[in-house]
């Protein structure tokens, strides 16, 4: 299995892996920009992928991974390590993402690549439209 940075012309292999939240080509675009995000595939068939970005706290980055799909947990543990090493590379040295507590197997992944579990709530709120409809998914995911 490889891991690799993506571009535009995987917008459809992401897709195939996104389910009911697709990438829009704006996303994928800004995305194959930051450095960190990563296509895994087996051959030239897509098994997962991280968005991530680095972003500046004013004291220092962390690179954060805004979503992250993968069809196994040892596709979820190759792309955890691929944004790591992005990040060391980039002097980086802190990398976090919001986790739904109901995925377990990506818990399993975040452990297994030495990410501590914290006991933060992450607290959102939606402005606009969006909010008075009631969406929440997908607001940093």
């Amino acid at each position: 299995m490889r891991f690799r940075p993506f571009s535009e012309l995987d917008h459809e292999a992401l897709n195939r892996l996104s389910g009911n939240r697709p990438l829009s080509l704006g996303a994928v675009r800004h995305f194959a920009r930051t450095g960190h995000s990563f296509l895994a595939e087996e051959g030239e068939e897509p098994m997962g992928f991280a968005l991530a970005q680095a972003v500046w706290q004013g004291e220092q980055a962390t690179v954060l991974i805004t979503r992250i799909e993968g069809l196994s947990p040892a596709v979820l543990e190759g792309l955890l390590a691929a944004v790591v090493k992005s990040a060391y590379d980039a002097g980086v040295y802190e990398v976090a993402l919001h986790l739904d507590p109901e995925r377990k197997d990506l818990e399993e992944a975040l452990r297994a690549q030495g990410f501590a579990i914290g006991p933060l709530v992450l607290a959102v709120r939606v402005l606009g439209s969006r909010g008075a409809r009631g969406e929440t998914r997908g607001v940093l995911e």
